[in-house]
């Protein structure tokens, strides 16, 4: 069995669930808009087997450091944890078809995939749904666009003021918080490639002081989406404000995780 320290204190974190809502005590709610419009699509009497799967896939993904897809049952290192729960839904799935070779376990999200792909007045419903709820919780939140004009450098000025709230701090364009346990929370940019964003530019990793080469990294479009389901909605896209929005929302759901399990090292 590997031996990392992360991979110990990782094994403390309390969930999804209580992450999920003190996230919600901070004003973001797209995720949850999405999660019920699942529960809506696949139908009420599917919501237990529905939470329960995202539980479960966020438990393997934040025990395993990221180095696990649960769809397809791979883990990268030897496993702290491995859901029997997710070995059975592997092993009765038989929906598995071209183009979706790595499908959820779940044949209400699979189905619900396959029709926003094949299906362009449904898929276009969907998106003015997240549209809509995004502009609710921009105006809510009152997220600011000044400076934004769509290049990756004009990530660091709201960088540096959503996460210095939170006592991360700077040291050249990399923010770092360290709560206790001897964790280590870092906030990072990927400004390569095009001048300009195509997707979020945002690099997060988490990693124990005394083994700082191992990291739980997480970062594209979609960092947090197997530990908080839908807050990949926050992702790259849309108008100004919507991609402010996303800077601000993954950085409040990253220090969310950083307090949840430094409090998880001292219960």
């Amino acid at each position: 069995m590997e031996d990392h320290p992360l991979l110990t204190a990782l094994a403390n974190w309390p969930g999804r669930v209580s992450t999920q809502l003190a996230f919600e005590a901070r004003g973001f709610v797209v995720h949850r808009a999405w999660q019920n419009r699942m529960i809506e699509f696949c139908g009420e009497s599917q919501a237990e087997l529905l939470n329960r799967y995202w539980d479960e896939v966020a438990l393997e993904t934040m025990r395993c450091a990221g180095k696990v897809l649960s769809e397809t049952r791979y883990f990268g290192i030897e496993q702290k944890y491995r859901s029997a729960f997710l070995d059975e839904l592997f092993a009765v799935r038989d929906f598995v078809e071209p183009p979706f070779q790595t499908p959820p376990l779940v044949r209400g999200l699979y189905e619900h995939m396959k029709k926003s792909w094949f299906d362009r007045e449904f898929a276009n419903s969907e998106s003015a749904f997240i549209r809509m709820q995004k502009r609710q919780e921009v105006e809510r939140l009152a997220i600011p666009t000044a400076g934004w004009t769509g290049k990756k450098r004009d990530v660091l000025p709201f960088i540096d003021e959503f996460s210095s709230v939170h006592a991360f701090k700077r040291r050249r364009n990399r923010w770092h918080k360290s709560p206790g346990g001897g964790l280590v929370f870092e906030i990072g940019t990927d400004l390569g490639g095009s001048a300009y964003c195509t997707q979020m530019p945002l690099m997060f990793r988490i990693f124990h002081a005394d083994d700082a080469g191992f990291a739980f990294e997480l970062g594209g479009n979609e960092p947090f989406d197997q530990l908080v389901y839908g807050s990949r909605l926050y992702g790259g896209g849309g108008d100004a404000s919507q991609f402010v929005l996303g800077i601000r929302a993954n950085i409040e759901l990253f220090d969310v995780i950083a307090m949840s399990l430094a409090a998880s090292q001292q219960a």
